[in-house]
């Protein structure tokens, strides 16, 4: 019995690849995030908990941003360009990065693209909403 319970605790997650191509400015920006998270859990974090952390956190500020600086945050055309990245996530978590999505995108009145959502999440970690 003992044989099957520790089988099931380390089964695989269902988990989502975002590979993605960036500008400068909206990597710089993911990168202070990494940095101003790492710096506060004191251990390099990665884009996935960095997501993690912002969608799952407990005051979910990401759906709290004001619609100016939605406006602002969720421009795909400055967000797009040649730095490539990839981000694995948990489809729990890749879930709530569609929900922000559709959130973002009922508010601005269309939709909101991976890569905006990403943004927004390194904009909650720099400003501290």
């Amino acid at each position: 019995m003992k044989e099957d319970q520790t089988r099931d605790n380390h089964q695989p997650r269902s988990q989502t690849a975002h590979r993605l191509k960036m500008s400068p400015a909206a990597f710089r920006a993911l990168s202070l995030a990494l940095h101003n998270l790492s710096s506060r859990e004191l251990e390099l974090c990665s884009p996935r908990r960095l997501l993690t952390t912002v969608l799952t956190s407990s005051g979910y500020e990401i759906f709290h941003i004001p619609l100016n600086q939605l406006e602002a945050i969720c421009r795909h055309d400055a967000l797009i360009g040649e730095v490539q990245v990839n981000i694995r996530v948990d489809s729990k978590i890749n879930d709530r990065l569609r929900d922000f999505r559709d959130e973002a995108g009922r508010r601005l009145g269309r939709s909101v693209s991976v890569i905006e959502a990403i943004n927004a999440c390194a904009h909650v970690l720099n400003k501290g909403l």
